[in-house]
């Protein structure tokens, strides 16, 4: 009776929301933070962070000059809580999402805008190539997530491009033409 009584409920912590599974299906609503009922052992339920997380990935790619760029970027976003039974079902945890949507966009990105830019513009136009990425981002983001009818599941908050790192030839020429 004991074991029943605590089967029989779940708690979900706050910034976070609780998707029920019933005998392994995925229901379609979701459960917001708080105490809420479940059906003992036929119900579990899987918790999913939506508050604002980050990925950080480094990224290779070749300047408009064919310079070798090393690229740290750091994107925070957050997830929409009304998506995430779908996203279980058609993509996975969220660690899933990550690995699978967020840092390959990022990757696809820094190479298709650092292509455009040579190594000095790079880094003395920073804030436009930043920009010019979290635009290629959320447009590789907007593609695939409306291919899996999850428009709207990433909320991006802010692309930051952590550092440039350059071949030892080219910072050396620099530190020379210095």
């Amino acid at each position: 009776l004991i074991i029943v009584a605590i089967q029989s409920f779940t708690v979900i912590d706050a910034g976070y929301v609780g998707v029920v599974k019933r005998l392994g299906a995925v229901q379609p609503s979701y459960l917001s933070e708080g105490f809420h009922f479940k059906s003992p052992f036929i119900d579990s339920v899987e918790d999913f962070d939506i508050r604002l997380s980050k990925v950080e990935t480094s990224a290779g790619a070749s300047s408009k000059d064919l310079q070798v760029v090393e690229t740290q970027i750091a994107v925070q976003y957050s997830m929409t809580p009304e998506l995430m039974p779908l996203t279980l079902q058609k993509v996975g945890t969220r660690s899933v999402v990550e690995r699978t949507l967020i840092s390959p966009s990022i990757m696809e990105s820094v190479k298709a805008i650092t292509a455009l830019y040579t190594a000095e513009q790079l880094i003395t136009k920073r804030d436009e190539v930043k920009s010019k990425i979290q635009g290629q981002i959320n447009s590789f983001l907007d593609e695939t997530l409306s291919e899996k009818e999850l428009n709207g599941l990433l909320i991006i908050a802010n692309v930051a491009i952590t550092d440039f790192d350059f071949s030892a030839e080219f910072n050396r020429a620099i530190e020379e033409k210095v």
